[in-house]
């Protein structure tokens, strides 16, 4: 049996509620709890082996009621825990929330925790700083979708054809697309950049789509979510050196290819790596805009998508211990909207 004691810590920033004794204490797990502190609009829970908080079991973990539920520890050992209360969203997923409403669109409380905990989770792992644009396809409209977690620029712009909802944008198959306004070239350099997809629905057998931008012929900057008789292809500057295919699919899930360093370019599905190569040290990348839902071509879009997206990422290299962490943020962020698959 373990042993689980409460305590607070004053801040500067958060205010302090009051922490209660843990309860369901069992062999590996146990409940925080504490009062609800008034205007409070999340928690931040710490859990440590020792009183001082030193090192951390858990660390501003996000939690948007007066409880939380910690497992996975070791038994016949003593837990400490405290809590801090936030009366306010962070900055970043506030100034976001406000782009969404000054564009007409709306989120649910449940979107805009989700978004705020997304934020948290990645400046806690120190990778905010290296997304360039996030689109978090919450909110269920043009409006909403469009735009970037990460600042008002890159504000993407969709053509018709899609179909918005709480789980997600899909676009039909034949005309669909959202111009990013993000141009690789300007933004990015061959020795860093990455791109990442969630999708919730799969492709069908010998289906084919490309989500990003070709110019001339081996400037390129894509991921093709091929159907289930090839996995995935990622293209980060041209298709013959620096090109990666897997055979691992399905075609659903969080897939992020990246290139971390001058010679590194990985695809990575999930948690899981699916392929790495040794990629061209010179080179150019596009100078056209990135699509998402469909394949910039030489400035004519092509090689629609049917899939569901629901979140879009562009923005620096991620090394392999980022590329996790970036994985157990997004799987958290689709898991608190319940649409993770």
């Amino acid at each position: 049996m373990i042993v689980a004691t409460h305590g607070i810590v004053a801040s500067q920033i958060l205010t302090v509620p009051v922490a209660t004794a843990a309860t369901s204490v069992g062999d590996s797990s146990f409940t925080a709890n504490w009062n609800a502190y008034s205007g409070a609009v999340y928690y931040l829970l710490d859990v440590s082996l020792n009183s001082s908080f030193s090192s951390y079991v858990l660390q501003d973990k996000v939690v948007y009621s007066t409880s939380y539920s910690v497992t996975g520890l070791a038994s016949n050992t003593t837990y400490y825990y405290r809590v801090r209360a936030s009366t306010e969203y962070d900055t970043d997923a506030s100034a976001f929330f406000s782009r969404v409403t000054t564009a007409g669109g709306s989120l649910t409380t449940t979107e805009q925790q989700a978004v705020n905990s997304l934020v948290l989770d990645l400046k806690s792992y120190s990778i905010w700083s290296k997304m360039q644009a996030i689109y978090p396809m919450v909110g269920a409209s043009a409006d909403a979708c469009k735009q970037n977690l990460k600042s008002s620029s890159f504000t993407g712009s969709f053509s018709s054809g899609w179909t918005f909802a709480s789980t997600g944008v899909t676009p039909n198959g034949t005309s669909a697309y959202m111009d990013t306004n993000f141009a690789p070239a300007s933004n990015l350099t061959l020795s860093s950049a990455h791109n990442s997809v969630y999708l919730r629905t799969n492709l069908a057998i010998s289906s084919t789509v490309a989500f990003g931008v070709e110019q001339v012929t081996l400037q390129r900057m894509v991921l093709f979510p091929y159907a289930f008789s090839v996995g995935w292809i990622s293209d980060l500057f041209d298709n013959t050196v620096s090109r990666l295919t897997s055979s691992s699919g399905p075609s659903t899930g969080f897939v992020l290819a990246s290139r971390s360093s001058s010679s590194s370019h990985k695809l990575f599905r999930n948690s899981t790596q699916l392929a790495s190569s040794t990629s061209a040290t010179t080179g150019t990348l596009p100078t056209l805009n990135y699509y998402i839902g469909g394949f910039n071509a030489n400035g004519s879009p092509s090689f629609y998508s049917t899939n569901q997206i629901a979140f879009y990422s562009l923005g620096d290299g991620l090394t392999d211990t980022e590329a996790s962490n970036f994985y157990t943020a997004v799987n958290a962020f689709q898991v608190s909207l319940s649409r993770n698959v």
